[in-house]
């Protein structure tokens, strides 16, 4: 199963001690996109890239998560400082079948690294696609999309495309990787193939590549609708987390409830008129998500969701508790939920959602 998050390990150096715990934290809202900027690696054979928290490793994945929500508020210079640069990066450290692997870092001096397996090879492809997009709508340098179109197009075919199984969702790894488990088509992912699909298919359409965009929308198309018949448990009214589950799973936070926001995270529209009953669902089974109590992680995704859905009290509660745990135990509001937490700000705030 892939997993939303890493061990506490990797992180333990910046963990308070409990007498530090103890004390009153006083919140105040997080500058996110200066806290993302600052996890940017400046040193070593990584700069460019950004460190999950501090004293954290890289983790591509939730680096394209964090950047997203970035982007409509970076001038042009910062968006090539910020986002291309760090596009660059990613698309260099691909390996000659187009998946990529994370990193630790050995000392605090950034140099010595060991590389470590990605925890997937289809969400990592398909959020740098939705990253890419954004940046190429905000930034219009297509003399950049011209350039790496078709390694950008050989990653979504290797990583996502070419990973689809006969009942249509898409498998976790490439074939040389796979296990039992990795052949499961699961829910968080592949509402993040479809979008990363749709996004690369829309710059296709701007660039006037229609027939290869209709071809990835169709992909989406396909892997929404397996979605709808191989996902969604009428019985209990909620998702289930794979298609190797008979229900959904309303006895554990992660995966059960928190996939059910998926969906409409990604803007899976095929789907909306689950969105609701998924809502319930995770309300139902984790009432008290929005106090972070189930987990170490804040998942501001789930804050993020109820601000789309206009459920304004539990969004600003879940911000509230994510500050709290940002200003005690910052290594746990890692880039990926900075990230989501400022695209919850960003709405209640009435900006766009991008």
């Amino acid at each position: 199963m892939k997993r939303r998050h890493f061990h506490l390990l990797t992180l333990s150096a910046a963990l308070p001690s409990l007498a530090d715990a103890r004390k009153p934290i006083r919140t105040q809202p997080i500058d996110a996109v200066a806290k993302i900027k600052a996890l940017r690696i400046s040193t070593g054979p990584l700069a460019r890239g950004y460190l999950i928290a501090p004293n954290g490793r890289l983790n591509w994945y939730f680096n394209n998560l964090g950047l997203i929500p970035i982007v409509q508020y970076l001038n042009a210079a910062d968006l090539d400082t910020f986002i291309r640069q760090y596009m660059d990066l990613y698309l260099s450290r691909l390996q000659t079948d187009y998946t990529v692997q994370d990193v630790n870092f050995n000392d605090a001096s950034l140099q010595n690294i060991t590389l470590v397996p990605s925890d997937s090879d289809n969400s990592y492809a398909a959020t740098m696609l939705s990253l890419a997009a954004r940046y190429l709508k905000a930034s219009g340098n297509w003399a950049w999309w011209d350039a790496n179109k078709a390694k950008l197009k050989a990653m979504v075919d290797a990583n996502i495309a070419g990973l689809q199984k006969a009942n249509g969702l898409c498998r976790v790894f490439q074939l040389s990787r796979v296990s039992p488990v990795a052949d499961y088509g699961y829910m968080m992912n592949n509402a993040e193939d479809y979008r990363g699909l749709r996004d690369f298919a829309s710059i296709l359409a701007l660039r006037g590549e229609s027939t290869l965009s209709n071809h990835y929308n169709n992909i989406a198309t396909t892997i929404a609708q397996s979605m709808m018949i191989y996902l969604w448990d009428s019985g209990r009214s909620g998702f289930k987390t794979s298609d190797q589950d008979v229900h959904a799973d309303n006895t554990t936070f992660y995966p059960g409830t928190t996939c059910q926001v998926f969906p409409q995270a990604f803007g899976v529209s095929e789907l909306s008129t689950y969105f609701t009953a998924a809502y319930r669902f995770l309300n139902r089974y984790s009432p008290q998500w929005p106090n972070e109590i189930y987990d170490p992680f804040p998942w501001a995704i789930l804050g993020y969701v109820a601000a789309k859905r206009g459920d304004t009290n539990r969004a600003q509660t879940q911000m509230a508790a994510t500050e709290k745990k940002y200003a005690s135990q910052a290594a746990l509001v890692t880039i990926n939920e900075l990230g989501f937490y400022q695209r919850t700000k960003s709405l209640l705030n009435g900006f766009g959602d991008i």
